[in-house]
């Protein structure tokens, strides 16, 4: 089961993977509002964490997709058996990366451990070893006097893994967590979820419960005036379709804001859609289309 955080009034998933789950598994796409760790000074792309509509939150707890949890431990400072647990973690870290590192360059020493023997060779024979030089034939003579010259490539090796400096611990890579590493049961605590409680919630709550059983990916339409836009397949592929508003049945929309609504779609090929609950068909939603007509 997915953890939804809760944190000042919000919900975040603060883990990829879950992520990554919800926006292939369940269509729940969210709003991304955290930086990117290796480009921090843009605001172009934003990484995790992830910010839930209410509606997002209501549809996945209602599915027993997720649950609404906290970390209490969060909002205290660090015991220190933590700090303990922290640094044992940084120093294996910082081990596993000067091990890495050794590979690397064992695997790039033994890549180039031809050109490091003929360097070796021609040095013994004191003959120029720069690239200009070295790409010249030498004459017959001195090759064969080149080739017979044994060099032990275990020792070369040695030696050049000898010149690879140690690496510092304020050199090492440090990781950024997006999830609480060391929780256990004890320290979640299951919220309770009151949304919707009124009438108007429960409108924006039903209409999108309908639309994502539709099949659509639903976002939020706050940039184009309206509370959602759906898409009939995911954002990052499609355009949305249509635009809507949630209204009461019996709610009067003065002429000018409906033919403002209504340009705008049209201004960017969409569908304005007007949601309500209708009482004749058991409190479902139903909806009301606007598109712009040409002149006949």
């Amino acid at each position: 089961m997915i953890d939804l955080i809760s944190s000042s009034n919000n919900v975040f998933v603060w883990n990829a993977e879950d992520w990554l789950k919800l926006r292939k598994d369940y269509r729940i796409i969210g709003e991304l509002v955290g930086c990117l760790p290796k480009k921090p000074r843009q605001d172009i792309l934003s990484g995790l964490p992830l910010l839930l509509q209410p509606e997002e939150v209501s549809l996945l707890l209602e599915k027993n997709v997720a649950r609404l949890v906290r970390y209490p431990r969060l909002q205290e400072p660090p015991s220190d058996s933590l700090k303990q647990v922290f640094e044992e973690y940084r120093n294996t870290l910082y081990i596993e990366q000067e091990k890495c590192l050794k590979r690397e360059r064992e695997k790039q020493v033994i890549g180039m451990m031809d050109k490091i023997v003929e360097g070796k060779k021609r040095k013994i024979l004191g003959i120029d070893t720069r690239k200009k030089k070295a790409n010249k034939p030498l004459d017959p003579k001195m090759q064969e006097t080149l080739n017979n010259i044994e060099v032990n490539k275990q020792d070369l090796l040695e030696k050049e893994m000898a010149k690879l400096p140690k690496l510092n611990k304020s050199e090492a890579l440090v990781q950024t967590h997006t999830i609480y590493p060391w929780a256990n049961k004890d320290d979640v605590e299951i919220v309770k979820w009151e949304y919707p409680s009124n009438y108007k919630q429960q409108l924006r709550y039903k209409t999108f419960k309908d639309l994502w059983e539709r099949g659509y990916y639903i976002t939020n339409g706050d940039k184009f005036g309206g509370d959602f836009l759906a898409y009939p397949g995911d954002p990052i592929m499609f355009h949305s379709q249509f635009i809507i508003l949630c209204k009461d049945k019996n709610e009067e929309i003065p002429i000018t804001t409906l033919s403002a609504q209504c340009r705008i779609a049209c201004h960017v090929r969409k569908t304005q859609l007007y949601a309500f609950l209708s009482k004749e068909h058991d409190n479902n939603i139903k909806y009301q289309s606007f598109q712009w007509a040409e002149n006949v």
